[in-house]
């Protein structure tokens, strides 16, 4: 952009008008660029996002953003240089510097397209340091390449044609402008120079949320994101042994039937074997249907609530985890909103991060989940979603599990629609004969809690707190209708029907802020109920600490699946003893519990609340003055479990990605 050809310089206001013009030129080539990446396949074949609209204008105002906030101190140097005659040097070295970087953002933003395209996250260093050296090799690389589904090379072809399209249009652009009027007047300019700032205060108040915002924002932005928050990827804590120890012995101290030692491994330090590594026989394998419920908190669910004088809001949950052959959980704990939680301490025993969100910032982190072990023996997996997976980029991790993922647009968020198209194809996979797991996820019951079927309501008042009754009533006769359409099924009685909340919700009853996040019983607390008869499973009612980490070790252990494993939860099919433990701590929340206590911590005042988790389940009367030293041990034991899965999920060194038969052989080392 420095080149000769570049007219002399006039006065500033006629500077500041020529590099408007190169950054709305960036601006341009980058839509090209966003239009490219969701106008094509994935390199696997499907759409990049399977609702576009949802993300793609948001995505063009992220990126004017990030071109506004580049082009600031350049138009401060113009605007103070307004009236003045410009030296032609310095007009020069300013747009040659100016268009320098914009080529640069170009030059990011399309990697960074293409990463999110093969990856699912966004192209960051710090990405690149975790990353890097294990997982992007020139080799793998060039064969991604190759064998993109949307064109072999198309992302590389792309790159090129925008950095000559903008090299060319910037240039033409630079000889024309001085030939235009700049009559502006200097309150013009300083609107234009408020444009950044003004931009920032419209793009992050956009509806969507934050998830929304980290799929397309772009690169530049994620990149400041990370800086922001200060995150240094994968550093080793100083104490890691000890916090390696310390989770180790939490963990044996919560199972029951023993049978498992941990490998000693210094690389992946939750690695565990068992003493008689077992797989599935060959005939009679279990199916699976695993239902998660949004926002399905315990607190309004009636066979946790037996002192609510109210009908319940779930008498057909409440009748299928009473039922003699069934179980339920009176104490299990998610690790609250958002959904994503739920989902990955389901899928793969893993609590949250306590900063980021491992879906869209650790996609390259190997994790051994549930789907995953099932498939690779054996089972076809399928799930079906009433909510956009691509909303929590979810989507690069169901292709990794799931032989089918399904997600209806049209059904507009109703439950019922989704899981009647749901039952029908469990019911043509099934017949095949092959054993299945078959995840379905609900959505309507979410905030504002607006009804879906009037004739179901519980209560004409509107207000959340009292309206979530009747989209729970809702989605309760929406299972209703679901298990009862398949129970004639000759395999029903060979299925195994596990049943969760994905996180509770908070409406202000210890904070009195509504939907603010905190570690209280009504965030998290949520239903767990295992139905189907199994044989290993011991039905009735269980006190025990449980949570949504044990999903996938139980569903393992039904299906005849004993194999190494980095899983942070238990088999809930043997009774929990009662030093079972379970804890986390994030920014805004914090809470543990082991054996009767449970303790929730308030971070914005730094005060612990304990409570008796069996007596006062709805934790109403505080014990933490008087057992302040209960508290402080359960809350350091949450912290520092966090601390190391926080650097093990960063550092990709939750477990090996290694297949069925290492596993094995692992096992039967001495």
């Amino acid at each position: 952009m420095s080149s000769p050809d570049i007219p002399s310089a006039g006065p500033g206001r006629q500077e500041l008008g020529r590099a408007l013009g190169l950054v709305l030129l960036a601006w341009l080539v980058l839509v090209l660029q966003q239009a490219a990446l969701f106008g094509r396949p994935s390199p696997y074949a499907q759409p990049y996002a399977a609702v576009w609209t949802t993300y793609f204008f948001y995505g063009l105002a992220y990126r004017a953003l990030a071109l506004l906030g580049l082009l600031l101190p350049f138009a401060a140097w113009w605007l103070w240089q307004f009236h003045a005659d410009v030296p032609a040097r310095h007009a020069r070295w300013g747009h040659g510097l100016l268009g320098l970087l914009l080529l640069l953002v170009l030059t990011f933003d399309q990697a960074d397209n293409e990463v999110m395209r093969f990856m699912g996250i966004h192209l960051t260093v710090n990405f690149l340091r975790t990353y890097g050296s294990a997982g992007l090799g020139q080799e793998e690389v060039l064969a991604s390449l190759l064998t993109d589904r949307g064109g072999p090379f198309s992302g590389v072809f792309i790159l090129l044609a925008s950095l000559g399209l903008f090299a060319w249009a910037g240039l033409a652009w630079l000889r024309r402008a001085r030939a235009l009027a700049w009559s502006w007047r200097r309150r013009v300019a300083l609107a234009a120079i408020a444009l950044p700032f003004a931009a920032a205060l419209v793009v992050y108040n956009l509806p969507g949320g934050r998830f929304r915002r980290e799929r397309v924002q772009g690169a530049v932005l994620s990149q400041l994101t990370d800086v922001v928050k200060g995150r240094v990827a994968g550093v080793r804590p100083a104490d890691l042994p000890a916090l390696a120890a310390e989770a180790e012995r939490l963990w044996l101290a919560g199972e029951t039937a023993g049978g498992w030692r941990f490998a000693g491994d210094t690389t992946y330090p939750l690695l565990r074997v068992p003493d008689q590594p077992a797989t599935p026989p060959a005939e009679g394998r279990w199916n699976v249907i695993y239902l998660q419920l949004e926002t399905f908190r315990g607190w309004n669910v009636g066979h946790l609530r037996p002192d609510d004088p109210r009908p319940s809001a779930t008498p057909f949950l409440d009748s299928l985890a009473t039922a003699r052959q069934n179980a339920y959980w009176s104490r299990a704990l998610s690790f609250g909103p958002p959904t994503i939680s739920g989902f990955m301490a389901g899928h793969c025993s893993l609590p949250p991060h306590s900063q980021f969100h491992v879906t869209t910032t650790f996609t390259g982190t190997a994790l051994d989940c549930i789907p995953a072990v099932l498939r690779r023996h054996g089972w076809h997996t399928l799930l079906f979603s009433a909510s956009d997976p691509d909303w929590d980029n979810e989507t690069p991790w169901l292709r990794r599990w799931y032989d089918e993922h399904y997600y209806y647009p049209d059904a507009g968020e109703a439950d019922r629609v989704v899981f009647r198209r749901a039952a029908e194809r469990i019911r043509a996979a099934a017949a095949t004969g092959t054993p299945f797991l078959a995840t379905v996820i609900s959505i309507s019951n979410h905030y504002p809690f607006r009804t879906r079927e009037p004739a179901l309501d519980l209560s004409a008042d509107p207000d959340p707190p009292t309206a979530i009754r009747n989209t729970m009533h809702y989605t309760d006769a929406v299972v209703r209708e679901f298990v009862d359409s398949l129970r004639g099924e000759p395999w029903f009685q060979h299925t195994v029907i596990i049943v969760v909340g994905d996180h509770g919700y908070n409406f202000g009853e210890h904070d009195g802020e509504r939907s603010q996040r905190n570690g209280f019983r009504e965030s998290l607390w949520i239903p767990l109920v295992i139905a189907g008869g199994h044989p290993a499973l011991v039905p009735g009612r269980h006190d025990e600490v449980a949570s949504l980490l044990d999903v996938a070790p139980t569903i393992a252990e039904l299906a005849g699946i004993r194999e190494p494993t980095s899983w942070l939860g238990h088999n809930l099919a043997t009774p929990t003893p009662p030093q079972a433990f379970i804890g986390a701590t994030r920014s805004n929340m914090s809470f543990a519990e082991q054996g009767s206590y449970a303790v929730v911590g308030t971070p914005s005042s730094h005060t612990l609340h304990l409570f008796d988790a069996l007596a006062d389940p709805l934790q109403r009367h505080d014990l933490g003055p008087t057992h302040a030293d209960t508290a402080r041990a359960l809350y350091r034991a949450a912290e520092r479990s966090t601390r190391l899965t926080d650097y093990l999920v960063a550092a990709n060194r939750i477990t090996p990605a290694i297949d069925t038969a290492t596993h094995l052989a692992r096992a039967a080392r001495p």
